[in-house]
């Protein structure tokens, strides 16, 4: 802090060893402010004051949120009865790029096998006749 306090005065004695003129007034401005605060930088802090009272904890009643509303079922919008089900299993139509084994979507390897074009998954190696 001493260094600090030190350029602080060094940079003031500069600043009033100038000309001193009107149009320099702002520089001996400076020159004041700079001495004032070295030397409040130097001054020993004020007291801290007596230590505070450590509070004891108090016990805060927190309620219980709501819990949340029912959600809607899914309804058509037209008469208000049920959807239908979702089916399980694997769709009846599949295009023809997909592989009905694994149901892979991956780039298939296209060959011929006598006079017919033949799809191969890369996933399982299932082949199986292109349908366009």
């Amino acid at each position: 802090m001493t260094d600090l306090t030190d350029r602080m005065r060094t940079c003031a004695a500069f600043l009033l060893s100038l000309n001193q003129t009107e149009k320099n007034s702002a520089a001996h401005d400076a020159a004041d402010l700079l001495l004032e605060a070295s030397d409040v930088l130097e001054a020993p802090p004020p007291p801290l004051g007596e230590p505070m009272k450590l509070l004891e904890p108090v016990a805060i009643a927190v309620a219980p949120s709501p819990p949340p509303p029912p959600v809607p079922r899914a309804v058509w919008t037209t008469n208000a009865g049920d959807l239908p089900p979702v089916p399980t299993g694997k769709p009846s139509y599949r295009p023809p790029r997909v592989c009905p084994a694994c149901d892979s979507r991956a780039n298939k390897r296209v060959f011929r096998h006598e006079n017919k074009v033949m799809l191969a998954c890369p996933v399982c190696a299932h082949a199986w006749e292109y349908r366009p």
